[in-house]
């Protein structure tokens, strides 16, 4: 099954407050990305599908649309499309810390992690339609 993706280039442009700075292309391939993320966070939500795979009833179609132009924003706004800027925590040179006030491992909850990766938006658009487990949502 090929990967779906919840949001076209004139949705994002659209939804988002600001113009994507980059090209229609690489918008397409951040879109993907953050349909993956949206994949992940409702993997477990309970919604009717087409026989292509996407939500039939409007109203979680649209927060899946809104949920992944949300992420690209996020994406947009921090400059780590990648993840891997919120994932790698502090940065220690010598004694010098960067990125967090301890230089111990990140202890952060994995919710913080999550919205460090992806912003609050999203989650809090997935959250508000119903789609993310209690169990996610509080953890």
């Amino acid at each position: 099954m090929a990967q779906l993706v919840y949001a076209t280039t004139a949705e994002y442009e659209t939804l988002a407050e600001e113009p994507f700075d980059g090209t229609v292309g690489v918008l397409a391939k951040r879109l993907r990305s953050a349909s993956i993320e949206v994949e992940k966070l409702t993997r477990r939500a309970v919604y009717e599908t087409d026989e292509d795979g996407y939500p039939t009833d409007p109203d979680i179609e649209d927060a899946f649309t809104e949920a992944t132009c949300a992420i690209v924003e996020y994406w947009e706004e921090t400059d780590d499309p990648t993840g891997a800027d919120a994932a790698e925590g502090a940065v220690k040179i010598g004694s010098v810390s960067l990125g967090t006030t301890s230089s111990s491992a990140d202890t952060s909850s994995p919710l913080d992690r999550l919205q460090r990766r992806i912003g609050t938006r999203a989650y809090d658009i997935l959250t508000n339609a119903g789609l993310i487990p209690s169990a996610v949502a509080h953890t």
